[in-house]
């Protein structure tokens, strides 16, 4: 079997741990290090690619051992073009144990490797292999408000805007009432011209609102004139979420944590959101955050990936971005996190609310040295700071 083939598949753990300073919460935790879980795809001519797999740092330890007793084999040997080919072998044979979940972000890891490959076997950038660009130009928000103290939350939230930027996400969901008033009150402090996003986040705590919060907290937040509400309902209630969007003025954003076309699906069918916000590092990989991109269009539904972990999913979502014309806004992560900015082979260039990117770099434009390896070596241990549990959701 002549040409191009894979050769090896390694798994690289990093890690970046926060000082007490530089510490942040969310609703329901404080985050302590930033992990990132790399995939690196070898070929027989010396070339590699590096994929993410979004596994968010809480079981990196797991992913390299199902990778190499699961994945690697139906990599061997086989041609890194491949693409389609490889993502179904590669699905059909995860389906009895990983629809969903992390069997599907370490697919996503691998194909985004893929796509590395032969972008740099092409001398291209990923994007002109999707389509070509639809922009060159981003708009971004900046993806904030993490403080649970309303005044320090106002002055980040008018810090971003004095930066230029024209749209904020600022986190809510661990007290309905509470969250209604902090939002009102940055909207006050910010203006009425700023977009403002509130995401809720009810994947990530451990009593997530039911449907009448959700629609009471949607409403108190009517006034405010959102541009999305993020997450106020569990992933898996698509009926939910259909009754929320079709009861709201506030558009609704959701899917980070969906997974694949299939899952896409329902939500977009269903109308059950008005934002899309698939993941190349989660929700399958490039391609198929392409083909989700392509079935929202079809829906006249707008799309927003989500991007919050390394430089490597930056860039795998910004080449999707670039060349989607339904893609709105990026993503653009402000807390402290040097996996995201030390991976890049250049920095965006950020100005008045919008960025520009590096231009012709061949695969997606990320690097992956020794020296970064060991200045950012793996850390066992806890990640998050769980908050103490309540179920106390009455509004």
């Amino acid at each position: 079997m002549g040409g191009l083939q894979i050769t090896n598949v390694e798994t690289i753990r990093l890690s970046y741990r926060y000082s007490e300073e530089e510490r942040w919460q969310c609703p329901g935790w404080t985050t302590l290090q930033r992990n990132a879980t790399l995939v690196r795809v070898w070929t027989n001519q010396g070339t590699y690619g590096i994929g993410e797999v979004s596994e968010d740092s809480c079981i990196p330890q797991s992913v390299g051992s199902i990778i190499d007793e699961h994945f690697k084999s139906m990599l061997i040997g086989e041609d890194p073009f491949q693409v389609e080919k490889l993502w179904r072998k590669m699905f059909v044979r995860s389906l009895h144990w990983g629809r969903k979940g992390g069997a599907i972000k370490i697919i996503s890891g691998l194909e985004i490797a893929l796509w590395d490959i032969i972008g740099k076997t092409l001398n291209r950038p990923v994007y002109d292999l999707l389509g070509g660009v639809v922009r060159d130009r981003i708009r971004v928000y900046a993806s904030a408000g993490m403080s649970n103290e309303e005044n320090e939350l106002i002055e980040e939230m008018q810090g971003y805007k004095e930066q230029g930027y024209t749209a904020l996400k600022m986190r809510i969901g661990s007290d309905p009432r509470g969250d209604v008033e902090k939002v009102r009150r940055v909207r006050d402090a910010l203006g009425a011209k700023m977009d403002l996003m509130a995401d809720a986040g009810m994947s990530y705590v451990d009593a997530a609102w039911d449907f009448n919060t959700a629609l009471r907290v949607a409403r108190g937040l009517e006034p405010a004139g959102l541009f999305w509400l993020e997450e106020p309902l569990i992933n898996d209630d698509i009926d939910g979420y259909a009754r929320l969007a079709a009861e709201t003025d506030i558009p609704i954003a959701a899917g980070e944590n969906e997974y694949t076309k299939y899952g896409f699906k329902d939500l977009i069918s269903r109308r059950a959101v008005d934002i899309v916000q698939p993941d190349a590092t989660r929700s399958g990989g490039i391609m198929e955050v392409k083909k989700i991109a392509a079935i929202a269009d079809a829906f006249q539904m707008r799309m927003a990936p989500h991007i919050f972990t390394s430089g490597v999913s930056l860039m795998a979502n910004l080449h999707v971005i670039v060349s989607s014309p339904n893609a709105i806004i990026m993503e653009y992560d402000r807390t402290i996190n040097p996996l995201r900015d030390e991976l890049l082979v250049e920095p965006l260039a950020y100005r008045d609310g919008v960025v520009t990117y590096p231009k012709g770099i061949p695969g997606l434009g990320v690097q992956l040295t020794d020296e970064l390896i060991e200045k950012f070596k793996f850390i066992p241990g806890e990640i998050l700071q769980k908050a103490e549990f309540t179920c106390d959701h009455a509004y």
